[in-house]
């Protein structure tokens, strides 16, 4: 039942660094190479974009090839042969600086190209693993249409039984918006209950997105009696035979216990500041019974709808050279870890502080994980205190997270996963052999578009009711663009975004203010479902 995983799918990587490592990297590209020979205000060159050359025609079939050493061939009709892995097609090919080098019929191979990008939403399984497709305007619900920077998106949704429905426990790999930034994810499925040994979730793609799993296990953990197990943010497991429930909390808006105690949905959760939407409130918690020896604080959580408006207008601001600037990220330049976490340094995770006897706050930890769909259970062990007087603060910026839970936790063993592959794959009640597979060998992906659903059947151990159930999750996701954003496109505001972080977080307060009190009603209802 056992599955290798490489050293570097092990390695946890900060989730919140990288939500917005897409916008971090094309911005500082576009900075870099205008500003590496000439101050800025005696900037000469522009970006240039396919559609300024008359090359490409939106309203009919396209593909935009961005190659690795930096060249763009655009052609109106083409073919993928997957099997020699080329695409050819009539066509132009541009040089690095967009400059017609000639037009004919090429012939391309795959393993050279950066990124894709194209209009064309059903196309070859390999061009959909590694193409932005522009989203024809009808695509969109109508409440995606009033507001697209409130669309349901970030990445896939599982659902698995909770003793009476099919409910959503989890979202896969939220940061991983790139081919580049595959990574892999763990999420709690903590509200889970197994009818049986077989136990089944479901993984859909109810987005205007491209999915790419690499794989989807269950990893299985002893739970202690009268306990649960809980994952780190560094992907380490620890049983918790004793939690303990806080007996105070309080908020800016005032006591926040109710809210708080226990994992029900009934989130705790603030609004942004108008000037500043990276201003910091804290949560103040007591515990008058703290257990003894090693202990961890539990969190229940998720975002706010903040980092998708954020991730979205990014893209909006990139516009038409999105393409472009993304292909040069894929490319791997070596200046991107340099500049790839500007603005999730200036947002911040949820910073966690204890306090000890002699009143000094000591730093814990801190917990930075991106979604906005499903709440998550992690647990953040203390550190080694003179003596801990019960007392927990929080630090975390003002409208960007939502807590459903907060508890402590007695650690005492370290335990390790059982992983478990599917079994099986259906597609509505048909065994889909191939889609197994795909989730089973590390060389394989399982591509899913739009309304696709897949549900995952797994073994459980026998005595399943005595584990505690996560879900292992790799891949990525392609964020389509919606023709809507095209209209916003402006490159100073991008510069701003990543040149001057705390600046631009000011400036946009009064336009996400704008629409803040509508995103989670809106996000909610413009789920995309395939007729």
């Amino acid at each position: 039942m056992g599955k290798e995983i490489s050293a570097f799918q092990k390695t946890q990587v900060s989730k919140q660094k990288k939500i917005i490592s897409f916008f971090l990297v094309a911005t500082f590209l576009i900075v870099w190479n205008f500003t590496r020979c000439s101050p800025y205000n005696r900037l000469k060159r522009d970006i240039k974009t396919v559609s300024q050359f008359n090359l490409l025609d939106t309203r009919s079939p396209f593909l935009k090839v961005h190659m690795l050493d930096g060249r763009v061939y655009i052609l109106s009709a083409w073919k993928v042969d997957d099997k020699d892995k080329t695409v050819s097609g009539m066509g132009s090919l541009l040089d690095i600086n967009r400059n017609l080098i000639q037009k004919s019929n090429f012939t391309i191979s795959l393993d050279g190209v950066a990124i894709f990008e194209t209009n064309v939403v059903k196309s070859s399984p390999y061009i959909g693993t590694m193409a932005i497709i522009t989203l024809p305007s009808l695509a969109l619900s109508a409440y995606c249409a009033t507001n697209p920077k409130a669309c349901f998106g970030s990445c896939p949704t599982f659902y698995a039984w909770d003793g009476e429905k099919m409910a959503l426990q989890a979202e896969g790999f939220s940061a991983s918006v790139t081919p580049s930034l595959e990574n892999r994810d763990i999420d709690a499925l903590y509200r889970v209950k197994p009818l049986s040994h077989d136990f089944e979730i479901r993984v859909t793609n109810e987005a205007l997105e491209t999915h790419v799993i690499r794989y989807a296990n269950i990893l299985a953990l002893p739970r202690p009696s009268n306990g649960r197990t809980f994952a780190t943010s560094s992907g380490k497991f620890w049983q918790a035979p004793e939690i303990v429930e806080p007996t105070a909390c309080t908020a800016p808006e005032g006591d926040c216990l109710a809210a708080i105690r226990f994992f029900d949905g009934i989130e705790r959760f603030s609004k942004t500041d108008s000037k500043d939407l990276a201003t910091r409130e804290t949560i103040e918690l007591v515990f008058d019974s703290p257990p003894g020896g090693k202990v961890g604080l539990v969190l229940g959580f998720r975002q706010t709808l903040l980092t998708t408006y954020l991730f979205y207008q990014g893209l909006a601001y990139m516009g038409r050279a999105s393409g472009y600037w993304l292909a040069k990220m894929e490319r791997g330049d070596k200046n991107v870890k340099k500049y790839s976490s500007r603005l999730g340094e200036v947002l911040g995770g949820i910073e966690i502080f204890a306090q000890e006897n002699n009143d000094n706050w000591v730093l814990a930890g801190e917990i930075r994980e991106t979604g906005p769909i499903a709440s998550d259970a992690r647990v953040v062990p203390l550190p080694e205190l003179n003596s801990f007087s019960g007392k927990i603060r929080l630090r975390l910026t003002c409208g960007l997270w939502r807590i459903d839970y907060i508890a402590l936790a007695k650690l005492s063993t370290p335990a390790e996963p059982l992983r478990l592959l599917p079994s099986s794959v259906l597609r509505g009640d048909t065994a889909v052999d191939k889609a197994k597979k795909s989730l089973s060998e590390l060389s394989d992906v399982l591509v899913t578009m739009p309304g696709d659903a897949y549900t995952l059947i797994y073994d459980l151990p026998s005595d399943y009711q005595n584990y505690e159930l996560f879900l292992e999750s790799q891949g990525y996701y392609i964020e389509w663009i919606r023709p809507s954003w095209l209209t916003e496109e402006n490159h100073n505001k991008t510069l701003m975004m990543f040149t001057n972080p705390a600046g631009f977080l000011k400036e946009i307060a009064p336009e996400f203010k704008k629409v803040e009190s509508q995103m989670e009603e809106i996000f909610w209802r413009s789920k995309y479902v395939q007729k």
